[in-house]
């Protein structure tokens, strides 16, 4: 199948992060075992969801991995003008939920398949597809801490995430994180008689605020925006509106520049939660606030040295290395001790909307700069 056919094969699994990933696994291991790939496959702790690594060419240390997430955000509520798990092609245009997130790249990757297997690889071309990178990027340290176990060492990883095929050196890390405010049930005409959690809620997304704030005196220009911020964005709690609230929840992240320690940024959500309680616990002495860290992936540093980045330059001609400020798994492979770099079709603007896209013309690109490196693999 050419690019476009495979990604639309890719699509019509329905692989929405809250739903089992196997059914594309299969399929993708199928294609790729049917032309001599070597394979292996690491799970989740529920075994409905699984990573699969792939090797062509010498069983030698090293060689490129090709790297694309298996699934994609959901599409509810959203105003799709054609069936988002069916793909279809609308003047010059690739329309479908994943089409630039990503199965795009992974569908281009793996259309190239035929002509992998054919070739004189010196330098073995591994495929690595991971489950949940919409989710915090739980996945992908499955399948890096099994090829640590087996002695598998690439030399490099390409990230196929939308860059517009630009090169992208750089990216911040992300730490999702909840926090639930305990309160004390009571009327509410007598707010000092209990606590309400809403209340408590309330105070510590203002906080959330002024950590924001803090956060802008360090600064780096390559993201924009160039500091690291935080954000809540789910807040749940109460049950009527005379009834002081007994539970809130706040889920909220923060997004931190390359070699900052997203613990600082929690541990201050903490100090000023803290500095809170007092004023709530005068009519509520049980009244708590808890914070947990619910996942969290590390941003990219840029290394103008890396063997990844100067690949990707080379085969795309680029001069300019780029930063982006949402994250990928580039920053878990490098962490551990596998350079990588951020390349693939697509815009970073399309992905998550209601008629998700990608440019044909994307597909073509990402495809001349794929023979490239499966050319540099043979030389």
């Amino acid at each position: 199948m050419n690019a476009v056919d495979l990604t639309k094969e890719l699509i019509a699994f329905d692989t929405t992060s809250r739903l089992s990933n196997l059914a594309l696994i299969d399929w993708a291991q199928h294609l790729l075992e049917k032309s001599g790939a070597r394979c292996r496959r690491s799970y989740d702790a529920s075994g409905k969801k699984a990573n699969l690594f792939a090797t062509f060419g010498p069983e030698d240390d090293g060689g490129y991995v090709l790297s694309g997430h298996t699934d994609v955000v959901p599409v509810d509520g959203q105003d799709w003008s054609s069936d988002p798990f069916k793909a279809e092609v609308r003047g010059d245009k690739l329309f479908g939920r994943g089409t630039c997130d990503m199965k795009g790249f992974s569908g281009v990757a793996l259309s190239l398949v035929p002509e992998i297997a054919q070739a004189k690889l010196k330098r073995p071309i591994h495929f690595a597809l991971s489950y949940d990178e919409e989710v915090g990027c739980t996945g992908i340290s499955g399948l890096l801490d099994d090829l640590a176990v087996a002695k598998i060492k690439p030399a490099l990883c390409i990230v196929g995430e939308p860059t517009l095929m630009k090169v992208v050196g750089a990216h911040k890390g992300g730490t999702a994180v909840k926090t639930r405010c305990h309160g004390h049930e009571g009327h509410s005409s007598a707010p000092q008689k209990g606590a309400s959690a809403v209340m408590m809620a309330g105070e510590f997304i203002a906080n959330l605020v002024r950590i924001g704030v803090e956060l802008q005196a360090d600064r780096d220009p390559r993201f924009e925006p160039p500091y690291s911020t935080t954000q809540a964005n789910i807040v749940h709690g109460g049950t009527a509106l005379n009834i002081l609230a007994r539970e809130a929840t706040i889920t909220w992240e923060c997004r931190t520049l390359p070699g900052r320690d997203p613990n600082d940024v929690v541990n201050r959500a903490k100090e000023l939660a803290a500095d809170m309680l007092p004023r709530y616990r005068n009519g509520a002495p049980d009244a708590s606030i808890e914070t947990t860290v619910t996942s969290s992936y590390p941003g990219l540093a840029l290394d103008m040295d890396s063997p990844a980045v100067a690949l990707a330059r080379e085969i795309s001609g680029a001069n300019d290395v780029e930063a982006v400020a949402y994250g990928t798994e580039a920053g878990h492979f490098a962490r551990a001790g596998i350079p990588a770099v951020i390349c693939g079709p697509g815009s970073i603007d399309q992905a998550h909307k209601p008629d998700e896209f990608v440019a044909l013309s994307e597909l073509a690109a990402c495809e001349t700069f794929l023979r490239k490196v499966i050319a540099r693999a043979c030389a």
